[in-house]
């Protein structure tokens, strides 16, 4: 493969009648990634504007449409990172639109590698960037279901990847240079604690990358993902001999079996792509020179995505 770009919309019980919402958001930000691709930008600024795409659509748990923490208010977590160890995350960012261009300023700044809460919003303020009001942020339907949840003291945050929700958004992109880069970005669980940080924004379980073997993008209850790492976890199985699409199978089975976590993990690099989730749908689309446009959401179209590397 001499480059590509892998994207998921989120391992959760999605509902029969979002999956066209699901399917067309994810094939709006492929489309727009692949054809950055082929002007042959940078894999960074592809990723960047594939989760900006993301982050304004609505459909997905990121940006606009963000979960309301207990106290009803929206805590975003966000990561951009390259395959030289150069990283850029915020966590627990209150009221703005794209949470993963602060996080890319973060990256430019060459300085911190992760700022949270009232430190974040400082440095957004410092670059110039503008906060919204909640409602900008608020989907009325996570209006409704914080007002459901507030007083229903049997809800705990990991039940939402077993209801029919949304989920976190992750890209991969493997560039005409041969750069990877990784971008992750999450408006959290429903009724999370404030100030609760899950595992996107943090480098080796939310999202990892190596030069010259694999980016990984995780999704999925963040606590059980931040237990076993589980971005970082693909890498390890791939070094010890695993193909690309093994190593994303054995990672989810080893979050299964040791902490029972719900969750998946899309990975890219030169030797090829891999995909895995153990929770019922996880939108997804991959376009590489190899393999045209695919997208998927079901278990059956993880299996029927063409994995050149594997004939």
């Amino acid at each position: 493969m001499k480059y590509g770009i892998i994207i998921h919309g989120g391992a959760w019980d999605i509902p029969d009648e979002l999956v066209d919402n699901h399917l067309n958001g994810i094939n709006n930000a492929l489309e727009l990634g692949y054809s950055l691709l082929e002007d042959n930008s940078n894999a960074i600024d592809i990723a960047e504007k594939v989760i900006v795409l993301l982050e304004n659509d609505p459909t997905f748990d990121a940006g606009k449409g963000s979960f309301l923490n207990a106290l009803g208010n929206v805590e975003m977590d966000a990561i951009i990172a390259t395959d030289n160890y150069k990283i850029g995350s915020v966590a627990a960012l209150n009221n703005y639109p794209n949470p993963i261009k602060i996080a890319r300023a973060i990256y430019d700044f060459d300085g911190s590698v992760m700022l949270v809460g009232e430190g974040a919003k400082i440095f957004a303020e410092q670059f110039g960037f503008q906060q919204c009001k909640i409602e900008d942020l608020l989907v009325g339907r996570e209006l409704k279901r914080y007002l459901k949840l507030k007083n229903d003291n049997s809800f705990v945050p990991k039940d939402a990847f077993k209801q029919k929700t949304r989920g976190t958004v992750g890209t991969v992109v493997l560039d005409k240079r041969g750069r990877i880069a990784v971008a992750v970005s999450t408006g959290g669980t429903p009724k999370k604690p404030p100030g609760r940080v899950g595992d996107t924004p943090l480098f080796g379980a939310g999202a990892y990358v190596e030069k010259n073997k694999l980016g990984v993008a995780a999704t999925g209850y963040g606590e059980d993902l931040i237990k076993v790492l589980i971005s970082r976890r693909v890498l390890d199985f791939y070094d010890r001999g695993y193909n690309p699409l093994e190593s994303t199978e054995q990672a989810i089975s080893f979050l299964s079996k040791s902490v029972k976590g719900l969750g998946g993990v899309i990975t890219l690099g030169k030797e090829g792509l891999g995909l895995a989730f153990n929770t019922p749908r996880m939108a997804f689309g991959v376009q590489t020179d190899e393999i045209k446009s695919f997208i998927g959401i079901n278990q059956k179209d993880r299996e029927a995505v063409p994995y050149t590397h594997l004939t």
